[in-house]
């Protein structure tokens, strides 16, 4: 009797042992830049870090980060922890410069975690490292050169008046328009006849198998959570618990699409001028480089051709030109029809400058033509200085490297963090940052601004590969809904706009309702 009337009280000691035991080591994990000379002044959560609220999904991971930014204010880095996982935040545009740059060699990496034997879709451009992402940039950079994708741009402009007509319904009997979705629809047809080759028809069918597939790649699951939270504390359980990142049921939709057609334009002898087309000459061993150089980034070290171009390669890149090209242009569109709406001088003179180019090309629309317009261009480039669809970008050293200035070495094998949302909203460079102001980009201010204040595609030898056909897109679908309608805001519409704590680019909370009326010309 007497040992079990003493068992709870050592089973209480045990337990308070363990908890201090836990806590004490919670705490020196949280000590890491203290003992590394980097300055931490804002104070950890014992759990959570300094992502408690991103973690909890209350506050948008762009937001959130830029608290960090804008409350470290006379540094020029700062360390913070995910979790337990030390990160540096950057603050000086010159070091980010660096990085990008001339410390690209250190810099090479995103350092995102994925396994592509477990899960071959994530062996693209935007993950892979070394010697294959090399490889695989020499030989995708010359299918983005502008004559290959302008001849692209019939395909986009026919999805774009196809949205056109579907808008029509909707002006005549004045209903409000949930224009996320609209352009998300929009987004998956031009990426899915650009990089497959076959239509989806989503803009007619909102339940399409191709659009259904794409919101739940999208969508917030326990997966996603689980893995991010495995990600920060102890990332090599990812791959010894297999945990993917991609639903294999949509992993193997993907594959199937372009494998059956591949296999369909390889027995049919079929050619376009689509992306596809020209991954299917990278596979066969075709020279894609005859208009630009495209050994950017490669030395003679790196010419060995060890890197197969397979099947699984090629869908790869099908996906992530999928998962790229429909979520950031479909955003980036929908905050500027939102700009738009609440600044209708600024919508009245891009309309201008589109009838006038109308008239001058008889209703024509090439790429050329499309770059005749500069201050839709300067409309785009505002609507991604406050809403840049990837509001954090990051980089993982490869060796250690002596921040400038300063007395701080950054060890082998840690991330930094560059606050993309944060320094967009900047008042530092961008005076009145939270006013849509499409002069910033004037040629004169853009001379006048440091050069990498503005980063919605990254920058250096990692600067995202598919801008050029994103803009295109982005603007093609502009200049056709601007050429016929108005756009305002509906009622049910709240001000300011919340942005969706469950996403990680930039998404309007509830969505985006706004009015079409038809223009009178």
């Amino acid at each position: 009797m007497v040992l079990f009337d003493y068992l709870p009280l050592n089973l209480m000691a045990y337990a308070v042992i363990i908890s201090t035991s836990f806590y004490l080591y919670l705490r020196y994990r949280y000590t890491f830049w203290q003992r590394q000379g980097c300055p931490v002044p804002l104070k950890p959560h014992i759990i959570y870090g300094h992502t408690k609220e991103v973690t909890k999904m209350k506050t948008w991971v762009g937001e959130h980060y830029a608290s960090i930014y804008f409350n470290t204010n006379g540094y020029k880095f700062t360390g913070f922890y995910q979790f337990q996982k030390p990160k540096l935040m950057l603050r000086d545009l010159n070091i980010i410069k660096d990085v990008f740059t001339k410390e690209f060699s250190t810099f090479p990496n995103r350092g995102i975690i994925f396994d592509d034997k477990l899960e071959p879709l994530t062996g693209n451009l935007l993950t892979l490292e070394g010697h294959k992402w090399k490889v695989l940039r020499n030989k995708l950079t010359p299918a983005f050169t502008i004559g290959k994708i302008k001849n692209m741009i019939d395909l986009i402009d026919g999805r774009a008046q196809e949205m056109v007509k579907i808008l029509d319904a909707s002006s005549m009997i004045g209903e409000q328009v949930e224009f996320k979705e609209l352009l998300a629809r929009f987004a998956t047809d031009v990426i899915s006849i650009v990089a497959f080759g076959f239509e989806t028809n989503s803009l007619a069918n909102p339940e399409a198998e191709f659009r259904k597939v794409g919101r739940m790649l999208f969508s917030t699951s326990k997966e996603t959570i689980i893995r991010n939270a495995l990600n920060a504390l102890a990332p090599s359980l990812i791959g010894l618990l297999k945990v993917r990142s991609i639903k294999k049921e949509y992993a193997d939709f993907f594959f199937n699409v372009v494998n059956d057609t591949v296999k369909y334009r390889e027995e049919n002898n079929i050619q376009r001028n689509d992306f596809l087309d020209l991954l299917l000459k990278i596979k066969r061993g075709q020279n894609l480089s005859s208009e630009e150089e495209s050994k950017l980034v490669l030395n003679e070290n790196d010419e060995k051709e060890d890197f197969k171009f397979t099947m699984d390669v090629l869908a790869a890149q099908c996906f992530v030109w999928f998962i790229g090209g429909y979520e950031t242009s479909s955003i980036t569109l929908t905050f500027t029809f939102f700009e738009l709406a609440q600044n209708p001088e600024i919508q009245t003179r891009a309309q201008e400058e589109i009838d006038s180019v109308l008239i001058k090309h008889n209703g024509k629309l090439t790429y050329e033509i499309l770059q005749e317009m500069t201050y839709l261009d300067m409309i785009v480039s505002e609507a991604l200085r406050k809403y840049p669809p990837v509001p954090n970008l990051t980089r993982k050293t490869i060796k250690p490297y002596k921040l400038p200035n300063s007395d701080f070495t950054l060890n082998k094998g840690l991330q930094v963090v560059i606050p993309v949302y944060a320094i967009h909203n900047d008042p530092e460079y961008w005076p009145e940052p939270e006013k849509f102001i499409p002069e910033r980009f004037t040629e004169d201010e853009k001379h006048n601004r440091p050069q990498y204040a503005y980063l919605p595609f990254g920058a250096g030898p990692r600067l995202c590969i598919g801008m050029r056909f994103g803009m295109m897109q982005v603007k093609v679908a502009l200049f056709r809904i601007l050429s016929t309608y108005n756009i305002s805001l509906s009622k049910n519409m709240k001000l300011p706009i919340k942005l969706n704590p469950k996403t990680i680019p930039a998404n309007p909370d509830g969505g985006m309702f706004l009015h079409v009326t038809k223009r009178k010309k």
